[in-house]
């Protein structure tokens, strides 16, 4: 009995610590989901890989987790389920998620980010098939906001396409461009395209083209042997090697000896000009210089001799005499004056 009452007890020992033992990883869990500020983003596409749990990074750097994973009908139902008309935003998926904003700067501006271009893309962990949400800036302008007919319950991160949805939709399109096509209508405007062409090239303005140019080529071939080629370039070697040639390129060869000459003697002769003038006007300098006292004693005794000449002619015995000259007569006297 007290063995099997012992074994009870731990039974019952093991089972509750296995309770609190999941109790605490809920708690922890959903303390987890509760942090951060809550964000949702709609997906026209499949988020197959997709749960509960899964991060969601912003460039790369997890900043949040997926919180919860829906269809958009059951989470806000349309007015008019049954309209045939149905808006197509009401099938799209939603993902609810928070991100610890403090992980992306505490002056993060929600609205500021939605306008410059920041949006949520689906992003595939390598080959194992799982998924993440991917947070990143693309330009606003090819990848406008769509508004959606209800009241979100929290703010919303449009979404853009993933990569392989881009690439999906551009072969679809691609393959509908073709399907579109009228080929049987493009292979029949080929053929008449072909039988023009032969049409041209047999007896059209192609095959006229070619006949003018065959005629033409056969007329150069005719000229050409006609003009003794052969005899007008003897002609042409026998006048480049007489001896005319050769006495015309002897003379011009001495002709630019004596000119290399002339050239190589030039800096020499001007040179010597150069000095003989500098020594020319040196000398006129001297010769100013000297010539200027002799100037002014020659202009001196010319005044003199003028001076003498004026004397000799008034009284010419003062040469012989030496007496001074009378005296001038006096003034007749002015009338009415007393005697």
């Amino acid at each position: 009995m007290d063995s099997s009452q012992n074994a009870f007890r731990v039974g019952i020992f093991v089972i509750g610590g296995l309770i609190a033992l999941i109790a605490v990883i809920m708690f922890l869990a959903s303390a987890g989901f509760n942090q951060g500020q809550p964000f949702e983003t709609y997906f026209r596409e499949s988020v197959q890989g997709l749960d509960v749990g899964t991060t969601v990074r912003f460039h790369g750097v997890a900043v949040g987790q997926v919180t919860d994973v829906g269809l958009v009908f059951a989470e806000y139902p349309p007015p008019n389920p049954d309209s045939p008309n149905l808006n197509k935003a009401y099938r799209q998926v939603i993902v609810r998620y928070r991100i610890n904003v403090a992980k992306i700067g505490t002056n993060w501006d929600f609205n500021r980010s939605i306008a410059r271009g920041l949006r949520a893309q689906l992003k595939s962990q390598g080959i194992t098939g799982l998924s993440y949400i991917e947070l990143t800036f693309v330009n606003p302008a090819e990848n406008p906001v769509e508004p959606v007919p209800w009241t979100p319950r929290s703010p919303v991160i449009p979404s853009i396409p993933s990569t392989l949805t881009q690439l999906t939709d551009a072969v679809q399109e691609a393959v509908t461009q073709i399907g579109q096509a009228n080929l049987p209508h493009m292979l029949d405007e080929l053929g008449d395209l072909i039988t023009t062409l032969n049409q041209q090239v047999s007896r059209g303005d192609a095959h006229q083209a070619v006949n003018n140019a065959n005629k033409l080529l056969e007329t150069l071939n005719t000229v050409v042997k006609q003009s003794d080629l052969p005899g007008t370039s003897a002609a042409i070697r026998n006048l480049a090697g007489g001896p005319q040639t050769t006495q015309i390129i002897a003379q011009l060869n001495q002709t630019t000896a004596q000119l290399a000459k002339i050239s190589a003697q030039l800096p020499a002769l001007v040179a010597a000009s150069q000095s003989t003038v500098q020594q020319t006007s040196e000398l006129a300098a001297d010769m100013q210089a000297q010539l200027g006292p002799i100037m002014q004693n020659l202009t001196s005794t010319t005044a003199s001799l003028r001076t003498l000449s004026d004397s000799l002619s008034r009284n010419p015995a003062q040469v012989i005499t030496g007496a001074q000259p009378p005296p001038p007569p006096p003034l007749p006297a002015q009338q009415g004056a007393n005697p």
